[in-house]
């Protein structure tokens, strides 16, 4: 059970601050009870559950540990050091204020606060920055860290925060006793003050979190995550559909960055409390979860950059092994589920609908190097989801579910190395997404951006000479009062480089700015080409 000693004030009082800016930092008694509620759920229901040491997918458990016999030491620092990331990193802050987020200003501008849900592990070097770092972006309101280290007690005071930088968050610790693994940030999430939760591991630091954020504006309900290209490309193959039983699903990690409804989480928490999962398997619910919602997930591919990469739990396990097993036991059972009632049922808890937007209708792709804007565009290299229908009868395996993908125009991964999305917004001009089919009547490039604009000229650079595109191209925009795309007039102008498309333009109803602005192709051309950047008058990525 956590304890009120763990939920300590962020610094004692100096100076003149009042007291009532350290109070937010307490815990309440209301917020105690939903702790022990949850941590009495999830014990009982892993004793209950205890699975048999003959199963060869199985974690081990931990051996049960009395709160007498945890010993305090103090924190090893690894060797990882936050000095081993960049000046760009180190030195990124959001263009979100904290005035943004107060209760008068929320009641009028549609912003959302987030809780943010840590777990941690033995890699406090990368907790504590990750932890300061969060406490840049005013939309996260309140951090909860989930220490599942057994061996370490964590405190507030341990993360040297800088109290003039964090008062707008509210911040927890719980000391488990127990490493709850995955599932501690399911119950962790059950409990936060704010209806999303923002998600995020301690091996990997996510740079975008205003592009992120931007996009979960748009459709919050939807899982929005945050992921390498590989990964990606990997996921993409990981996609489960049924079009005769409304089975729409596909797997992603949380861990590096991920935006998530509090009531979906939740429902999830029913789920695994009817789907009667082993031990081995409800420790890795990061596993079951995306899939379980049947919804895709919403992907953003861009590099990721490592923090401490130390004590993984991939380090003592067949990981590889067992993401296959119980990825294909997720969607097994949706598909079983699914198959069994066409409604919803109190005995499942699994959405029928496909959310908005539809897989096909989604535009957003990568996040700019920056974080100021996000790509998009409406070609997606990678064959629908549900050209391959998944039962668990004929596909046994997430192999075969990825054979069936490759089997497809499927892109390489040493394509997908050398062309992925963010490549056409990664500040380089010698880099450069590739269509991989030839664009058609209707597809479209641009770029939305996280803060409205002013502009008049839109350039496009290309990998090679751009006379061809000259006649090809219209430009359109989305004004600051609704998500509407309007026509421009546009003219094109001399550019002094053969490979940039520059464009005057004039949109209707866009005097306030812009929040995007892209080009759709009036013509079928014969063959893919390579974006290699974009320039907003001078805003440049």
């Amino acid at each position: 059970m956590a304890r009120s000693q763990d939920f300590l004030p962020l610094h004692s009082r100096s100076g003149n601050l009042s007291l009532s800016h350290y109070a937010r930092l307490l815990t309440s008694r209301r917020n105690l009870v939903k702790a022990v509620a949850a941590i009495a759920f999830i014990t009982i229901f892993m004793f209950l559950t205890r699975s048999s040491p003959k199963d060869s997918n199985s974690v081990l458990p931990d051996p049960a540990i009395s709160p007498d016999e945890i010993t305090n030491p103090p924190i090893v620092k690894p060797t990882w050091s936050k000095d081993s990331l960049g000046t760009d990193i180190l030195n990124r802050q959001s263009i979100f204020t904290p005035q943004m987020f107060t209760p008068d200003q929320l009641k009028h501008n549609g912003l959302k606060p987030v809780t943010a849900v840590l777990l941690g592990w033995k890699r406090f070097e990368s907790l504590k920055f990750i932890i300061q770092y969060l406490t840049r972006y005013p939309f996260i309101k309140e951090i909860i860290i989930w220490n599942n280290n057994v061996e370490t007690r964590l405190n507030i005071m341990d993360f040297d925060l800088d109290v003039s930088k964090s008062m707008h968050v509210e911040i927890k610790v719980f000391n488990s006793y127990e490493n709850l693994h995955d599932t501690a940030k399911y119950t962790t999430c059950s409990m936060a003050t704010y209806d999303y939760c923002y998600f995020q591991d301690d091996d990997w630091l996510n740079l975008y979190m205003d592009s992120m954020y931007t996009n979960f504006m748009r459709y919050p309900d939807l899982i929005h995550s945050n992921t390498m290209p590989i990964i990606h490309l990997e996921h993409k193959r990981w996609q489960f559909t049924n079009t005769e039983i409304n089975m729409h699903s596909g797997f992603t990690w949380l861990g590096c960055g991920s935006f998530a409804p509090r009531w979906k989480i939740q429902n999830f928490l029913a789920q695994l409390g009817s789907a009667g999962l082993g031990k081995d398997r409800l420790r890795l619910a990061d596993m079951y979860f995306s899939i379980w919602t049947n919804q895709y997930p919403w992907q953003l591919s861009n590099p990721l950059s490592p923090l401490d990469q130390n004590e993984g739990w991939s380090d003592s396990v067949d990981q590889w092994s067992i993401v296959y097993q119980n990825v294909y036991d997720a969607a097994s059972r949706l598909y079983s589920a699914l198959e069994a009632n066409a409604v919803l049922t109190r005995n499942d808890y699994f959405m029928r609908d496909e959310e908005e937007p539809k897989f096909e209708d989604r535009d957003v792709r990568a996040p700019c190097h920056n974080d100021k804007c996000l790509f998009i565009t409406s070609m997606e290299p990678f064959p629908n989801p549900d050209i391959v229908q998944f039962d668990n009868v004929n596909i046994t395996h997430v192999k075969d579910q990825e054979a069936a993908f490759n089997a497809l125009e499927f892109p390489s991964n040493d394509f997908w190395d050398k062309h992925a999305y963010h490549k056409a917004v990664d500040g380089d001009s010698t880099t450069c997404w590739n269509t991989y089919k030839a664009p058609m009547v209707g597809d479209n490039v641009g770029i939305r951006l996280v803060r409205k604009l002013k502009a008049n000229t839109f350039t496009i650079t290309l990998s090679k000479e751009s006379k061809f595109l000259e006649q090809a191209l219209a430009i359109s925009a989305i004004g600051v009062a609704n998500e509407e795309w309007i026509p421009c007039q546009s003219q094109l102008t001399h550019s002094n480089h053969n490979n940039q498309l520059t464009f005057n333009f004039n949109c209707p109803s866009t005097e306030a700015g812009i929040k995007g602005i892209r080009a759709s192709f009036t013509k079928d051309l014969s063959e893919p080409i390579d974006i290699c950047g974009f320039l907003l008058d001078d805003f440049a990525v």
